[in-house]
């Protein structure tokens, strides 16, 4: 199952897949941009306009299904729900639901 990473670091990756499946969009996420890029930045970067209010990961409306993979990052309220205004790959590669 999916879930939020608790036991890796941020540096243990350099570069991630992301796939927005009901987009059928995928986008390369980098640790080499700085600053470094949360998730919905990279699917901002790949032309998607995903939901957000405050990006600071309080109102909750960025809150997404995370499908495949590991990210860092806050929860959401619902199963496998993350706030991708927040949140940054802590696997190669990872599909949300967006």
């Amino acid at each position: 199952m999916p879930r939020r990473s608790s036991k890796f670091y941020m540096d243990d990756i350099e570069e991630a897949q992301v796939c927005f499946t009901k987009s059928q969009v995928t986008a390369t996420w980098s640790a080499k941009d700085k600053p470094r890029l949360s998730i919905l930045q990279v699917a901002e970067k790949a032309g998607l306009e995903p939901a957000f209010g405050c990006r600071s990961a309080i109102c909750g409306s960025c809150e997404v299904k995370l499908l495949k993979g590991q990210v860092y990052g806050p929860e959401g309220d619902y199963p496998q729900g993350i706030l991708i205004c927040h949140s940054y790959p802590a696997t190669r590669e990872i599909e949300i639901e967006l």
